[in-house]
């Protein structure tokens, strides 16, 4: 594969522009790397014994790793026997001489906060003074950009042009929510056309519409074209650390949208390959990459909004079943009847509920 993405076979000379497309974001979405360096022995020592000591209670195992608080999961990360979590970002470590030493994934909302250098960056202040000779390496990269104004329906699955040579398309009920190319277990390339909105609703990733600023008009969907590339594919594109993956990323993009995947304008020719490239496509190339950091407090603000979103109407529906039961007449005498029972449960489970109110504060494995 080039680096450099240069125009497409077929591309009309004047099909440089579509009006109503319109770009909200591009730029990175995942980064996942692996550490190689020396783990010091009494490191893993006491992480073996945080690991035992999660395994056989329920509250949270914490775990300081330079400058770093984090909580011990009670199971593993993969082939990973050590997995920790942080607000920002997931850590693996292992023993293994089979495997890196170290696993890092930076949250996605950590990435759009603080920018994909300002996470490289945290990452690297916070293991270097633990990991003697600190290497990264990327081990899988996301690129994405997001559009409104693109009518793409199922029925435009036969105007792309891939060289995987596996296609999946998804529905549900009679709308179209995504289109899958490649397979991911190759290690080398993948790519996802679906419907973004749809996701930020159902799983209350409010803090994207921060994201995608002024211009995102909430009464539209926004359309996602995503690549992900694993090992294998960053090394045909020639990338080895970190630095480079982050670096490479727009030149990366413009040839996957060059040579990988393209969208035709049909036409008389039976090979679809020499199809016209569509107008919607030259300007999914021409992605800008420059998304600027959000800012760690309003990904929290979002965030916090999305989660209060999903939780409001069990929340509600709960309280006011409460209501009824203790007979309650409105929301004032509802909560000034809860506070008792949940004492009452709090004895009866053996677990306080400032307890679990801390368990929930607990960061959890990102998806």
């Amino acid at each position: 594969m080039r680096l450099q993405g240069t125009e497409t076979a077929g591309e009309p000379a004047a099909a440089h522009s579509c009006p109503g497309l319109v770009e909200l974001a591009s730029g990175i979405d995942a980064l996942y790397l692996s550490g190689h360096g020396d783990v010091p022995p009494a490191l893993l020592e006491d992480l073996e014994a945080s690991r035992v000591r999660a395994e056989g209670s329920s509250d949270p195992q914490r775990f300081s790793l330079g400058d770093l608080d984090l909580i011990v999961q009670p199971r593993g990360w993969g082939k990973y026997r050590y997995s920790l979590e942080h607000e920002h970002a997931r850590f693996g470590l292992t023993s293994s001489a089979e495997l890196p030493p170290l696993r890092v994934q930076p949250r996605s909302e950590f990435l759009h906060a603080v920018g994909s250098d300002g996470a490289l960056a945290w990452v690297f202040e916070a293991l270097d003074p633990v990991i003697e000779g600190l290497h990264l390496s990327a081990s899988r990269l996301d690129l994405y950009a997001d559009w409104q104004g693109w009518s793409l329906t199922a029925d435009d699955r036969s105007r792309f042009v891939c060289r995987a040579r596996r296609l999946d398309t998804h529905e549900e009920g009679e709308a179209f929510t995504g289109v899958e190319f490649g397979r991911r277990k190759t290690g080398t390339v993948t790519a996802r056309i679906y419907d973004k909105t749809r996701q930020v609703e159902d799983k209350g990733l409010d803090w994207w519409a921060g994201v995608w600023g002024p211009r995102y008009d909430g009464r539209s969907r926004v359309l996602r074209v995503e690549f992900e590339l694993g090992r294998q594919g960053l090394r045909q594109f020639g990338v080895q650390s970190a630095t480079e993956a982050v670096m490479s990323a727009p030149g990366i993009w413009k040839a996957l949208t060059a040579d990988w995947l393209s969208y035709r304008d049909p036409s008389a020719d039976q090979t679809r390959a020499r199809w016209p490239v569509a107008a919607e496509w030259l300007l999914v190339s021409r992605a800008q990459f420059a998304a600027d950091a959000l800012g760690l407090q309003r990904i929290r603000e979002g965030k916090q909004a999305g989660s209060l979103r999903k939780l409001m109407p069990f929340l509600v529906g709960s309280l006011s079943s409460f209501g009824a039961l203790v007979g309650a007449e409105d929301v004032e005498d509802t909560l000034a009847a809860l506070p008792g029972h949940l004492y009452d449960y709090g004895l009866v489970s053996k677990t306080s509920f400032s307890k679990r109110v801390e368990r929930k504060a607990v960061p959890v494995s990102a998806a």
